[in-house]
């Protein structure tokens, strides 16, 4: 499979990996089945951040390929060298913060069932990590644009949107204690509805990236 074919995969495997749910129907569906739903709920949101995570590396390092052939095609890969160096650089460090830690859905969900104060830590870490996800393909897909414009690909730079706001655990938690889990529903809102965003805002520009691509 060439690189194209390779990313077409990345960008078409979007619908399965970037799965949605509303906070409305998780949250009556919990109700009813007296909180074995959320449960269910708990470890997608796990699953979706972990296929997600993944199919960026992948989707990332086949652009990087793409980026290398056209170059090559245009005669241009001396003039773009060190700007591919430099996109290699943002996707191993975007790998790195991607991958840090086990996040296992399946070992944190029995380990929450087990202990339930850890539910708190994967709340830390799903808000937590969405955002530097964010932050880090930003700046990969910043310096793509540059050298995509410099190979004539596009005209204006394909670049995510900051999405998912920063939302600061210590204070998420002490207002859940403090209102004895009535602000947990809230924080428990945020868990779904800001990857949501993200993947709205993937949907924007992952289209965007395959149309400038298939028809340079």
């Amino acid at each position: 499979m060439d690189s194209m074919m390779a990313l077409d995969v990345d960008l078409r495997q979007r619908e399965a990996t970037d799965w949605q749910t509303t906070f409305i129907s998780a949250f009556l569906l919990t109700i009813i089945t007296c909180g074995i739903y959320g449960i269910y709920i708990l470890y997608k949101l796990m699953d979706r951040r972990l296929q997600h995570f993944e199919r960026l590396v992948s989707l990332r390092e086949h652009l990087i390929e793409v980026l290398r052939e056209k170059a090559a095609a245009a005669g241009k890969t001396a003039e773009v060298e060190e700007d591919l160096s430099q996109l290699e650089g943002l996707h191993l460090e975007a790998t790195a913060r991607d991958r840090a830690g086990e996040k296992s859905p399946v070992l944190w969900l029995v380990l929450t069932i087990v202990f339930s104060l850890v539910v708190y830590y994967i709340y830390y870490f799903l808000n937590d990590d969405f955002r530097a996800h964010e932050a880090n393909e930003q700046q990969f897909m910043a310096k793509a644009s540059d050298i995509m414009t410099k190979l004539g690909i596009v005209q204006q730079p394909i670049t995510p949107s900051m999405v998912v706001p920063e939302r600061t655990f210590v204070k998420y938690l002490l207002l859940t204690i403090f209102t004895c889990g009535i602000y947990g529903i809230y924080w428990w809102y945020t868990l779904i509805t800001d990857p949501n965003l993200h993947f709205d805002n993937h949907a924007t520009w992952e289209t965007q990236l395959s149309t400038a691509l298939s028809s340079s």
